[in-house]
């Protein structure tokens, strides 16, 4: 892993922060994960953009500049050759600029064509628009997915209506129309990516029982870019295979970041 700390390039085993930092002991940071293709960064004026969005919504401004934040990534991916592609990682807090870059881990193949299988879990993120460091819930989603057999954990509110994963957007599609919701979801760039290559999408919202009964659905992602969801809690989606509607925006959305259609 490559490892920029305030603008100097750290080993990996000596990288680290003060204890007594408010990152380290609140979370008091945000931070933004970001992606290449065809080792080019995808939409990282975008996603940079939503990372000092993030800073305003939990309240600090950093030392750290727009600007100058652009320029230690690009300085950093350079060290990032020996990749054929390559994750990124940017943490901004009030004092301190970290980015880390590795190298990216496709999804296996399996996950595009067969889909993917997600499972329900109660709650939803605290300041769901910002992109804070400080976020355990999501972590813990995540696992109870994992411990499930399961891709993502759905989170799903008080009232039982869906908003987002636990690292990802969802999207479903019914009657060969394309849904979402805008409330009280972080706002992803690979979703945003997704409705202007759709033209239009409805923002209604939807409870889980109903979601159940979708003709499609996918989540979108930075580091996968659009997965298929075939099977929710052990019930199967549609006809428990990847939708046209999903894949013919899993076409556009590969013709955009690879120049071609791959699947």
């Amino acid at each position: 892993m490559i490892i920029s700390i305030n603008g100097k390039i750290i080993d990996e085993k000596k990288a680290y922060i003060p204890v007594t930092s408010e990152a380290y002991l609140f979370g008091y940071a945000v931070f933004e994960t970001i992606r290449t293709y065809n080792k080019k960064v995808f939409r990282l004026d975008d996603h940079l953009a939503r990372l000092y969005v993030s800073a305003d919504i939990v309240g600090f401004k950093s030392k750290w500049d727009f600007k100058k934040t652009y320029e230690e990534v690009v300085k950093t991916l350079a060290h990032s050759t020996k990749w054929k592609e390559a994750k990124i990682r940017v943490i901004l807090s009030k004092e301190d600029l970290i980015i880390m870059i590795d190298k990216l881990k496709e999804k296996p193949k399996e996950m595009y064509k067969n889909g993917v299988k997600c499972v329900s879990f109660h709650g939803k993120r605290n300041l769901p628009h910002a992109k804070k460091l400080a976020d355990c819930f999501s972590f813990v989603a995540k696992q109870y997915a994992e411990s499930c057999g399961a891709y993502e954990s759905i989170l799903v509110d008080e009232r039982t209506y869906v908003r987002e994963c636990a690292y990802a957007n969802i999207f479903w599609v019914n009657g060969g129309e394309l849904y979402s919701t805008n409330k009280e979801v972080l706002f992803g760039i690979t979703r945003e990516t997704v409705v202007e290559l759709a033209g239009i999408c409805n923002f209604e919202g939807i409870k889980f029982k109903s979601l159940l009964h979708a003709d499609e659905i996918f989540i979108t992602q930075s580091t996968s870019g659009i997965l298929p969801v075939t099977e929710i809690n052990g019930q199967k989606i549609g006809n428990s295979k990847p939708g046209p509607f999903t894949k013919s925006l899993m076409k556009k959305f590969d013709k955009l970041v690879w120049g071609k259609a791959t699947r």
